[in-house]
């Protein structure tokens, strides 16, 4: 199989209209990709860098002035992370998640212990260096775990864009969807969504190459950091269940033993994490499932604004029947497509549309689950025009929800805060921009059009005589 990398232009109708300010579309004459020492890696890698800087920069006014006030919403800095250090208690212990005299955390156990083990570093190295001339925190310990996960979630963006270059075969440059995303620079410092992301983008990966029980491994690590991560049994499931019906052959058909594999290393993966949290404090352990179940309608939902809308607002109970029924039918809808579609469906199509029905769905929209969108995006291979409209309604939404935040606390007049309506508007524009992104999936699903995806990264790791277009691992 040819791996003839294709160059930006080719790409996408609006980059190759954009190139006629560059020197015009690429040629005949092109320089073969990857040659010289500005490699198509090495290009996306300081891409990523930029991306990193860009995103320290957009947090820099909180890390100057503290995350305290209502200045964290105007400047768009707010973070979980500096707020759960004085209110979750890791400032008194590190390993506060797993001691029940301390405040729940409630979060997944491998989140608990990444949080734990950057608060250890914290404490550490303000034990170490306070009081030095390199104590730029000086007393505030909290900038430093912010920048102490602030650096970790940097690095687990440089493996994410690595992860989508390798995964878009062909087409490796989608991963500058990744490494200049504006929805990861704005949601990079707000919590630990960046890792999940980096774990499940890994597994679709060795997916793609065929590693069934390592891609389970990493599906694991992911879900003991979100739970989310676990949607790609049902994108295998439903690969596998089609090439059973439908008696598909050939190497690439996906095997109920493949899907077997994949739910063992994710299930012994998940144990391995899990289990000594359990042991350790099953309530600490539990109190991420038990909010998660009892929790109501939260910000940017669905179920939040049609409570504003209507001037009722939800039961939990109620909240969490329709939000579980809408996601199950949404999930069965997807299953249905994925057996009805003329040609074999990608392995990051049907993912896309089962991670977008749980956001749509979901009992909240935090402003950084728009990163779990990024790298799926970026794969099935959608028009710019299409991810530039999906991310400006993302960054809408993003400053909408801190400056109706803001107006909650704010001592100003009525007609100096930001409007009620107006953060509905855009929390509605939010929703509506992912589904108009299914759509557009279903719609190549349909059209078996597979012209502007990349190619399976299976064929980099072994050669095949199969074409792009019948593999249903493709991430097209």
């Amino acid at each position: 199989m040819s791996r003839t990398v294709q160059p930006l232009s080719a790409a996408d109708p609006t980059l190759r209209y954009l190139s006629d300010r560059w020197g015009g579309p690429a040629g005949s004459r092109l320089r073969a990709a990857g040659s010289g020492f500005w490699s198509i890696t090495r290009i996306l890698m300081a891409m990523t860098a930029l991306g990193v800087l860009l995103a320290l920069l957009a947090s820099q006014y909180c890390r100057i002035n503290g995350w305290g006030g209502i200045g964290v919403y105007h400047w768009g800095c707010y973070s979980d992370v500096s707020a759960l250090w004085d209110s979750r208690d890791f400032a008194q212990h590190p390993w506060a998640p797993f001691h029940e005299d301390y405040s729940t955390f409630e979060y997944p156990a491998l989140t608990m212990l990444l949080a734990s083990v950057l608060a250890v570093l914290t404490h550490g190295i303000d034990s170490q260096l306070g009081g030095t001339l390199l104590d730029y925190w000086q007393e505030r310990t909290g900038l430093l775990y912010w920048d102490l996960t602030f650096l970790a979630a940097a690095a687990a963006w440089f493996l994410l864009t690595w992860a989508v270059m390798k995964t878009a075969g062909t087409r490796p440059w989608h991963a500058v969807v990744v490494a200049l995303s504006p929805a990861l620079i704005l949601g990079l410092g707000i919590n630990w969504d960046i890792f999940p992301a980096a774990a499940l983008a890994v597994a679709v990966l060795l997916c793609l190459r065929r590693q069934w029980l390592w891609a389970g491994v990493l599906m694991g690590i992911g879900v003991s950091l979100k739970l989310y991560p676990l949607f790609l049994l049902g994108a295998v499931f439903t690969l596998a269940l089609r090439a059973h019906w439908k008696k598909e052959t050939g190497e690439e058909a996906v095997r109920w033993g493949d899907f077997g594999r994949l739910a063992l290393g994710g299930g012994v993966a998940w144990l391995v994490l899990n289990l000594p949290v359990m042991l350790v404090s099953w309530e600490s352990w539990a109190q991420f499932w038990v909010f998660s179940a009892e929790r109501g309608a939260g910000w940017s939902s669905i179920w939040q604004v049609t409570g504003v809308l209507s001037g009722e607002h939800m039961s939990a109970e109620t909240v969490s029947f329709w939000s579980t029924g809408l996601f199950g039918l949404s999930c069965a809808a997807v299953l249905a497509i994925g057996l009805t579609a003329r040609e074999r469906p990608g392995l990051v199509q049907l993912l896309l549309l089962i991670v977008a029905a749980f956001m749509i769905f979901n009992k909240v929209y935090s402003p950084q689950f728009m990163i779990w969108l990024v790298p799926l995006i970026a794969l099935v291979g959608l028009k710019l025009r299409d991810v530039m409209i999906w991310h400006g309604f993302q960054i809408l939404h993003f400053w909408a929800i801190w400056m109706h935040l803001a107006a909650q606390i704010s001592e100003a007049d009525p007609q100096h805060l930001f409007d009620e309506k107006l953060y509905v508007a855009a929390v509605f524009g939010h929703l509506l921009s992912t589904f108009y992104i299914c759509v557009l999936v279903v719609l190549r699903i349909y059209r078996g059009d597979q012209s502007s995806s990349s190619s399976s990264a299976s064929s980099s790791s072994r050669p095949s005589s199969m074409s792009r277009s019948s593999s249903p691992l493709s991430s097209e």
